[in-house]
């Protein structure tokens, strides 16, 4: 504390002798004077004394960045001489910086009439317009500004900024005119005279931009884009296609300028020149990846019917793929096509290949537990999915699946706790959260500790009541528990209302019924579930037989257990079912 006091001593007295010492023209104390006009008035050694202190102090807490502080010791100066302008700088500066641009306006304004000539006020006053839309005043404010410091170049961007928000091109221009009269030809200053010549529908002074910037440069290919460009969206083709000749003299590849032939020669309908540039583009690599990436996901969402350009599509990953070899994007892509196309195993191998190069991507390890899933490689996803826990301890589905995969593997208790490891790593999200205890559910009700499965059910409903695919699940667990079958046929009948047509949620809804005994509404469902697909699932069709059989009908009974044979899915009763010709449960 004795310390930092006798710094802060130190800095007020330092901060008093330049008060007292100097007549600067930055921010500091002027020549005191009691009126509101911009007269000098005589003050008191006193007055000046507390004066100079007070603001000392001022600035002493806006350094520690206690500006409300920092604006009472300014408002006091302005107390004891209210022309104090830098006072009221340093009260347009914190206001200026917090926001409150509007209420900095009046201060930043008597600090210039008072000090015209201090730069950094009339600065000030300039972002203060600026920052409320305020660009004519802005405008008149960096011009003075200009006039002030001829020198600073920065203040001339200022003012030609300004100008242009106030709409004044004209005389924008003349101020870019004056930059270039000082600084020479620029890319910067030349290519906002283009736009503002575009604007005005000057085509003609536009291009005398583009060509100053290739006579300034003329080994600089960028600049003849331009120009290129230029005479293209004027429907001069003729023209542009010359200034591409003279940039592959230069630089015979030149993939941006392949590029813009490509979208050409597609504008006037010739296919095969303009994929030819879009190859000889990819080809380059120096031409960015992630410049490639953003115009190969234009084909992603192209319909299976337009097949030459899929097969376009194949063609630049195919590229990509040589050009980028060690780039996880590159790969990552290619998985999206594949995956897209339905070719599973091969995207789960490229997917593979983005991991190898790049393990910190966790949408791509993802991708991969999804295609573990959906070819049913359960001791994949059970290790990938142990990886990426490994590696993204905070991500919640990896844990869904390690779960799912050792459920699978009947490996109930790793199950269990992957979990509820992953549980708490859940926030906020309903939805997310109803799916681990539905998960929760089917392990519990795979090793038979039902109340713990109906428990974490029932919290699965609660947190997403339309979840169809859960209501399906846990009705069909109480149907073959021969549990609760009221409460199993409310939720069949409500998975089926959320998800019409679903051959699995109409036999799940026919078996309940048939638990019930309601045999001929059961057979109803079941025929609707054959008729949506159901009609060489194994599983159906032995349950379309079994309710037939309760309904008197044994020889057709029969004939739906031999199918269901036939399909290869089936109960361990069907065989002496079929043996004997009679149902066994």
């Amino acid at each position: 504390m004795y310390m930092r006091s006798v710094i802060i001593k130190h800095f007020i007295f330092a901060i008093s002798i330049l008060l007292f010492g100097c007549k600067s023209s930055q921010p500091g104390t002027q020549n005191a004077g009691r009126s509101s006009g911009t007269e000098k008035l005589p003050i008191s050694f006193g007055e000046k004394r507390k004066l100079d202190v007070t603001f000392s102090e001022g600035l002493v807490e806006k350094m520690k960045g206690n500006y409300p502080e920092a604006i009472d010791k300014f408002k006091r100066c302005l107390d004891v001489y209210p022309n104090h302008a830098a006072s009221m700088y340093e009260i347009a500066y914190i206001d200026n910086g917090g926001g409150k641009s509007v209420e900095a306006i009046p201060y930043a304004q008597k600090a210039v009439s008072l000090d015209e000539n201090n730069e950094w006020y009339r600065l000030m006053l300039g972002k203060c317009y600026m920052e409320t839309d305020k660009f004519t005043e802005a405008s008149a404010a960096f011009e003075k500004l200009v006039k002030l410091k001829p020198e600073k170049i920065d203040y001339y961007f200022m003012w030609s900024t300004a100008l242009l928000h106030a709409g004044k091109m004209k005389e924008a221009l003349e101020v870019y005119d004056k930059i270039e009269q000082i600084m020479g030809v620029t890319e910067e200053i030349s290519v906002q005279k283009e736009r503002i010549f575009l604007s005005q529908n000057q085509f003609d002074k536009a291009v005398v931009e583009a060509q100053k910037l290739i006579n300034s440069n003329p080994g600089e290919t960028r600049f003849y884009s331009m120009l290129a460009e230029l005479y293209l969206q004027n429907n001069k083709a003729d023209k542009a296609l010359e200034i591409c000749r003279k940039i592959f003299e230069i630089e015979p590849n030149e993939p941006q300028t392949h590029l813009m032939l490509s979208q050409y020669y597609k504008s006037i309908s010739d296919e095969k020149q303009s994929f030819d540039h879009l190859k000889n583009a990819f080809s380059n690599p120096n031409l960015d990846i992630d410049d490639k990436v953003k115009i190969i996901i234009g084909f992603f969402n192209l319909p299976a019917t337009m097949k030459v350009e899929r097969a376009e599509s194949d063609t630049l990953i195919s590229i990509l793929v040589k050009v980028h070899p060690r780039d996880a994007k590159t790969y990552s892509l290619q998985g999206d096509f594949l995956n897209r196309d339905g070719k599973s195993t091969e995207a789960r191998d490229a997917f593979r290949k983005a991991i190898a190069l790049d393990k910190t991507r966790y949408p791509i390890w993802q991708q991969v537990m999804v295609l573990d899933e959906m070819l049913g490689d359960f001791e994949s996803m059970e290790s990938d999915s142990k990886q990426a826990i490994e590696l993204f301890p905070s991500e919640p589905y990896s844990y869904l699946f390690n779960s799912s995969a050792n459920r699978q593997k009947k490996r109930y208790k790793e199950a269990i706790e992957a979990i509820n490891n992953g549980k708490d790593y859940v926030a906020g999200d309903k939805k997310l959260l109803a799916q681990f205890y539905s998960e929760l559910g089917d392990c519990y009700n795979a090793t038979k500790e039902y109340k713990l499965s109906d428990e974490n059910f029932e919290k699965t409903v609660n947190l997403d009541p339309d979840n169809a695919g859960v209501m399906n699940n846990w009705a069909y667990y109480l149907s073959l528990r021969n549990d609760n079958l009221e409460k199993a046929e409310k939720m069949g009948r409500k998975a089926n209302v959320l998800a019409k047509d679903n051959p699995s949620y109409e036999d799940t809804y026919a078996w309940v019924l048939y638990k019930q005994k309601n045999y001929e509404e059961a057979k109803r469902w079941q025929e609707k579930a054959l008729e949506h697909g159901g009609e060489k699932n194994g599983t159906l069709l032995e349950h379309y037989g079994d309710i037939l059989y309760q309904l008197g009908q044994n020889d057709k009974a029969f004939e739906f257990w031999q199918k269901a044979k036939a399909s290869g899915k089936y109960s361990d009763f069907l065989d002496k079912k079929i043996a004997d010709k009679k149902l066994y449960e």
